[in-house]
């Protein structure tokens, strides 16, 4: 029962990236998945509660990557990782239909996603700063808690940032302000460590574009 459960979630979170939540319908996922509508109701009343499934498991996938990239990286490995990860998200060119019909749609449920990435955001930067400053790449007076807040809080403005989308690029905004937040909080050894990861990630490629996926020309205008 979990297994088909879990089916319906998979499925519906393909359909939400690919045309937005408004423009599936329930129909739409029991047709793709050869399912009875009276089958589906076994499972979920209706079509809010199977977005706050698949939220619930978005939330759930990212906190298991987290936690396995923490494992198999170094601390700066991994925060250098998220600046990447965040300055790609944050191209306000390419706003995901399913997050914009969220906002639009289900207020009230992307009020309480926004917060659970919040919540989850700080766990998961709480274990990371710890972890860099027994690595000594970050500063031994560092407060791990306000700082894994403010990170979150970042996080939190940049998911929220509508009003200026027509005059800034998004995808620069994001990466200055994560590499300045990472350079606030570095030792002196973190900070010549990440000079160098830095330098790596910047390199361009034949075609123009970083290691992170910038268009260096484009980047300046």
């Amino acid at each position: 029962m979990e297994e088909q459960k879990e089916l319906i979630i998979n499925t519906a979170l393909s359909k939400f990236k690919q045309y937005g939540i408004k423009s599936v319908s329930i129909d739409d996922i029991c047709r793709e998945m050869g399912m009875s509508k009276k089958t589906f109701y076994v499972y979920f009343p209706g079509k809010e509660e199977l977005i706050m499934a698949v939220l619930e498991q978005m939330n759930a996938d990212v906190e298991r990557s987290a936690d396995k990239f923490m494992e198999e990286k170094t601390a700066l490995e991994c925060i250098t990782g998220l600046m990447d990860l965040h300055s790609r998200v944050s191209d306000v060119h390419k706003i995901p239909p399913f997050s914009y019909d969220l906002r639009k749609y289900y207020p009230k449920l992307y009020k309480e996603h926004v917060s659970n990435v919040h919540l989850g955001t700080k766990k998961i930067l709480m274990q990371h700063l710890e972890k860099g400053k027994q690595e000594g790449v970050y500063r031994e007076d560092l407060d791990v808690e306000m700082c894994a807040i403010m990170f979150s809080l970042i996080q939190q403005s940049l998911m929220q940032s509508e009003s200026e989308v027509k005059t800034i690029n998004m995808r620069r905004l994001a990466r200055f302000t994560m590499e300045s937040f990472i350079r606030s909080i570095v030792s002196e050894e973190g900070s010549k460590k990440l000079a160098e990861l830095l330098k790596k990630s910047s390199k361009p490629t034949k075609s123009g574009v970083d290691k992170t996926g910038i268009n260096k020309v484009n980047n300046n205008k």
